[in-house]
């Protein structure tokens, strides 16, 4: 087995929590790092370095010398749970981590340092994103604006230009009133929808808002080595306040590069006390690597056309 797809597997039986960085208020003069709230690592779990050229550093501090510089995706072992601080734009804490090498001679004892938090993520997934025959890879992480970031490494091309990487909305966890939330990453596979997607689900278990972002990687025309671009394919929104709900149900139709999204908002009582209810059935075609709605005709015979 390689270690790539031991890792796919590991992943795959062990699905990571929501990762999560926020605060209650959306004025950022007044706070203190007591006031983020972000996703706590602990003792003996394996996450991944969600960014790329990541420093190990001999100490908990941001000048601590480097020990070695690794690459997004890199498997780590928390040793150590340091203090909370504040490094550049971040609030997090200090992880002393092992590295995980499936190269390393057996009994070797493994690289081992300190990591900022905003760096780790228990993300990591491996596909052909973008159709060229190799598999990317792709890691989840939290912006300093309170935003999920995903980032995707292309094999084969060297640093610093390897990585692509777009930032989509997180739910708020404080009712519209904070920034940020938490947030996970699935993968559909081309075989599902016509052509691979990431999925940035957010959905705070503190308020009823929720966001579903689809993430394209393409670009390359097929050609492998060349380093393609991340997009927004498409962003949906909802919610769930009982007894206000708008839900959404997504569709594919790989064969065209379609997806249908049907929608069901739920409204307050009308006079006779029923819930006012309405569904609507929207299309949207790939393009470019994004989806636009396809509008409907306006009268019998005509043709239909794709919303820019």
């Amino acid at each position: 087995m390689t270690p790539a797809l031991l890792l796919s597997l590991l992943l795959a039986q062990n699905e990571p929590s929501p990762l999560e960085y926020s605060v209650s208020t959306e004025i950022m003069e007044s706070l203190e790092p007591a006031d983020f709230m972000f996703t706590a690592f602990e003792k003996g779990q394996t996450l991944y370095m969600g960014v790329d050229e990541a420093n190990l550093r001999a100490s908990a501090a941001a000048d601590g010398a480097v020990l070695q510089t690794l690459m997004l995706g890199t498997p780590v072992r928390v040793v150590a749970v340091g203090a909370r601080a504040k490094v550049g734009e971040y609030v997090n804490a200090w992880y002393q981590v092992a590295v995980v090498d499936a190269k390393a001679p057996k009994g070797a004892a493994p690289v081992s340092g300190w990591v900022f938090g905003n760096t780790l993520t228990p993300f990591r997934l491996e596909a052909d994103l973008d159709g060229d025959g190799e598999l990317e890879v792709a890691t989840l992480v939290m912006s300093n604006e309170f935003k999920a970031r995903v980032r995707v490494l292309e094999p084969g091309v060297k640093p610093p230009r390897r990585v692509s990487s777009v930032d989509v909305a997180v739910a708020s966890t404080s009712y519209g009133m904070g920034q940020g939330g938490p947030a996970t990453l699935t993968l559909v596979p081309a075989k599902k929808a016509g052509m691979s997607l990431l999925v940035v689900d957010s959905r705070p278990e503190r308020c009823g808002d929720l966001v579903t972002s689809y993430v394209s990687y393409s670009g390359a025309d097929g050609k492998k080595g060349v380093l393609g671009k991340a997009k927004l394919a498409m962003e949906l929104g909802g919610l769930m306040d009982p007894p206000s709900e708008s839900t959404f149900k997504v569709s594919f139709q790989p064969a065209a590069k379609r997806l249908q999204v049907v929608r069901t908002t739920v409204e307050d009582e009308d006079a006779e006390g029923n819930p006012k209810k309405s569904t609507e059935r929207t299309l949207y075609q790939w393009q470019d690597g994004v989806f636009a709605e396809v509008k409907k005709p306006a009268s019998p015979g005509a043709v239909s056309e794709v919303k820019p």
